[in-house]
């Protein structure tokens, strides 16, 4: 018993003794650790002042392509370079897949006391697809005031540089943006449900520019199919016997001089660029397999269902995407609900309608047609009506169901125009070790 004790009391002396040298090591090497982490904070900060400077260059000037320096008004040393696509070299272990027109990243390399921190900045004008609602007017182009209302559901980003007017407890999943604060209907209890936040305070932002729209139109000259008369698309989908299936466009014109439709010509879109132009107006519906855009100089209409062959909502991986941009309006025919037996419309798409809106043809006559289905987003100059409603309730038209393909946070319709300004896109550094020679951008 008295062994068994003495080794047991041996035991925890030594047990006692490795937890007091552990704690004397962690004692020591606790300030050698806060010393290492203020220096490479130390140098981190050096390239937040760089980054920060060369964004704010970059928003005076959109142009602006160049290098700094760290000055003495904080400590450490530090070099930044600007990368685009016409640059001669790039460091080794950038995260940007490529480069292009829209594409700039802020790289730095900062040093505190030895300590060494690359900073990789990714900047990009991102495309107007990205949002799933944008206005410039929340009116109609008459002046009326449009309600979002209780059988209202969106979500993804939405912005307006107008007043956003809500009538009921609308739903909004996604970040809603404005210069202006909502104004609530005049009569009508209003609760909208704000789930994706909100900043009511957000910058104007800037429609497409001439230039933009010019690519579209450039583009469809070449590589693309232009045509300079009404058309019809009618999107298909053909499966051969091998079981390969490819993505077609079944393309009418009409002849203004005899006012008759040409018969109708197959085109398999891989064989182009995915831009689809008329100088004239545009009429569509069918199922989409590939990526296309359609632009005309004049309006566009949907007189049918607009449907993926691959449904980003039950397969991520789809490839199938279609953008709509009309220099004046895109509208749902009258009588598009009744293309299928399927009660509403489905319409797959992101949606640009330049120079006045998104809107139902007839919206304000006629019973209910049900949900339109929006799988995409709409970019318009003016608030579009679908339908009328009263006391909350949808009266003609439609109730809108939008939702939002959350691949256009990264993926483009071809050629669809992007915004004049750069977003910050990420933001990440990391350590360098001492002996890592990184120093191989433009000088």
């Amino acid at each position: 018993m008295g062994k068994g004790l003495l080794i047991m009391v041996s035991g925890l002396v030594v047990v006692t003794s490795f937890m007091q040298a552990n704690v004397l090591e962690q004692a020591i090497e606790l300030p050698e650790r806060n010393v290492v982490y203020f220096k490479e904070q130390a140098a981190r900060n050096v390239a937040s002042s760089l980054v920060d400077n060369a964004i704010e260059n970059i928003r005076r000037n959109n142009e602006w392509a160049g290098s700094l320096q760290a000055d003495n008004h904080i400590p450490g040393d530090g070099n930044l370079w600007t990368l685009t696509e016409n640059s001669t070299s790039y460091p080794e272990g950038l995260s940007v897949g490529g480069f292009d027109e829209y594409t700039v990243v802020l790289y730095t390399e900062t040093e505190y006391d030895e300590h060494k921190v690359a900073t990789e900045v990714l900047l990009r004008k991102d495309s107007f697809s990205k949002y799933s609602y944008f206005t410039e007017n929340e009116q109609s182009t008459n002046g009326q005031d449009i309600y979002f209302t209780s059988d209202d559901v969106l979500s993804g980003p939405i912005h307006s540089n107008g007043t956003i007017s809500i009538a009921g407890m609308p739903v909004f999943n996604g970040l809603v943006s404005s210069p202006n604060d909502y104004q609530s209907h005049p009569t009508l209890p209003t609760n909208p449900q704000f789930l994706g936040g909100t900043n009511f305070n957000a910058p104007l932002r800037e429609s497409p520019s001439s230039y933009e729209i010019g690519r579209l139109s450039n583009a469809a000259q070449n590589g693309g199919l232009s045509f300079n008369s009404p058309i019809d698309v009618q999107f298909i989908t053909e499966t051969s016997s091998s079981g390969i299936t490819k993505g077609k466009a079944k393309i009418r014109e009409f002849d203004r001089s005899t006012n008759v439709w040409t018969e109708w010509v197959d085109y398999n879109l891989s064989d182009y660029n995915g831009v689809i132009a008329s100088t004239d107006l545009i009429f569509t519906k069918g199922e989409i397999k590939g990526s296309v855009s359609l632009y005309s100089e004049e309006d566009i209409e949907i007189y049918g269902d607009l449907r993926y062959h691959d449904n980003p909502i039950n397969d991520p991986t789809s490839q199938d995407i279609l953008g709509i941009i009309s220099q004046k309006n895109v509208l749902i025919d009258r009588n598009a609900h009744l293309d299928d037996s399927a009660p509403g419309l489905d319409v797959h798409a992101s949606i640009l309608a330049l120079n006045n809106s998104f809107h139902v043809e007839n919206f304000f006559s006629g019973s209910p047609r049900g949900d339109l289905n929006l799988l995409g987003g709409i970019i318009q100059r003016n608030r579009g009506a679908v339908g009328t409603f009263s006391g909350g309730g949808i009266v003609s038209g439609y109730s809108k169901k939008y939702e939002y393909d959350v691949r256009l946070r990264e993926r483009v319709p071809p050629f669809f125009p992007r915004e004049s300004v750069f977003s910050v896109v990420y933001w990440k550094d990391r350590i360098v070790p001492k002996d890592e020679v990184t120093d191989n951008t433009d000088g």
